[in-house]
């Protein structure tokens, strides 16, 4: 997990001693900003955050009258300190390691910075949280909980419409969960933001796989619908081979020999090879080059499987020199 640093070493809080005040309820209040200034000093910040809730608790019952000039400037700053103590303890407890509860103390400071105008603890926050949601999102998926992971990646996205890390590994988690739609929407997504190391290769793999599922069920537009798409984010023998394959049983032929002879390039010493010569024999007969297919056919006559096909091809039906 990558190290969350703290984007300041110290946080400098004034303590207001309030002389002269006006009233028992401003001089507790301001004994309590005062106690928890103390208690931030000394590092305890639930107490620094329980002084500081009271006080502000304390100032907002009063009246404009009651608070006075010292009152509102108290009142102002009290408003200031809290969002800022929130997001100081939020990141110190994500140095930690603690991400749930850094999570809950970041959106303290956002739900208080925004009621009180304090905008760079919002764009602080903002910034972090996507962040650590992340951290969390994907120690869930490494501890095998994807549902919950995905729900995580859900909370990073809403907050980071672009953040393709999010994407790219909330489609991993749907994929091990064998829901491949969403798995190629999320990794689609992650390389359309510019995740190119992974994504890429991780959807050419998923529509390998839907069109190998496809050749057990004989729908060869499938195999060659998916086959191709696979063969779009990351060409690949396998991709090749299903391509010439499904265009051999479409008629395709053209495209079946550029993409059967790839194959073959690429895998000169492949255990199927005598079956892919055998499509692409079949190809050049289909498109009426007797040449090719008979050099194929010769090819195949010691294969048991092809030898007697290749025979009468060579001897009866195409008549091959």
């Amino acid at each position: 997990m990558k190290k969350i640093t703290t984007f300041f070493a110290a946080c400098v809080i004034t303590i207001f001693s309030v002389a002269g005040v006006q009233g028992q309820d401003l001089g507790s209040a301001t004994e309590l900003y005062n106690a928890g200034a103390t208690a931030l000093g000394q590092g305890n910040y639930t107490a620094a955050m329980d002084s500081f809730n009271k006080a502000l608790e304390m100032l907002n019952s009063m009246s404009a009258e009651d608070l006075g000039e010292e009152g509102e400037s108290l009142l102002k700053d009290t408003r200031e300190v809290l969002p800022k103590l929130f997001l100081r303890y939020g990141k110190q407890l994500a140095s930690s390691g603690d991400l749930q509860n850094a999570i809950s103390q970041l959106t303290k400071a956002t739900e208080l910075a925004g009621k009180y105008n304090v905008y760079e603890v919002i764009d602080e926050a903002e910034t972090l949280m996507p962040q650590l949601l992340l951290v969390d999102a994907s120690s869930l998926y490494n501890d095998g909980k994807l549902q919950e992971a995905i729900a995580g990646f859900e909370k990073v996205i809403a907050i980071d419409s672009l953040n393709k890390d999010a994407y790219l590994r909330m489609g991993l988690a749907y994929a091990k969960t064998g829901n491949e739609e969403e798995a190629l929407s999320a990794l689609e997504k992650a390389a359309e933001l510019g995740e190119t190391r992974n994504a890429p290769r991780q959807i050419a793999t998923i529509y390998l796989k839907k069109s190998a599922a496809s050749v057990r069920t004989k729908d060869w537009n499938a195999v060659y619908t998916n086959a191709k798409k696979a063969n779009e984010y990351g060409e690949s023998p396998t991709g090749q081979k299903l391509v010439g394959l499904a265009c051999v049983q479409l008629k395709k032929y053209d495209e079946a020999i550029e993409a059967l002879d790839a194959y073959l390039s690429s895998q000169p010493n492949a255990k199927d090879r005598n079956s892919i010569m055998y499509n692409l024999a079949t190809a050049y007969e289909s498109k009426g080059n007797t040449a090719k297919a008979c050099g194929y056919y010769k090819q195949l006559t010691n294969d048991p499987t092809y030898k007697q096909i290749s025979e009468y091809k060579i001897k009866t039906q195409l008549k091959c020199n």
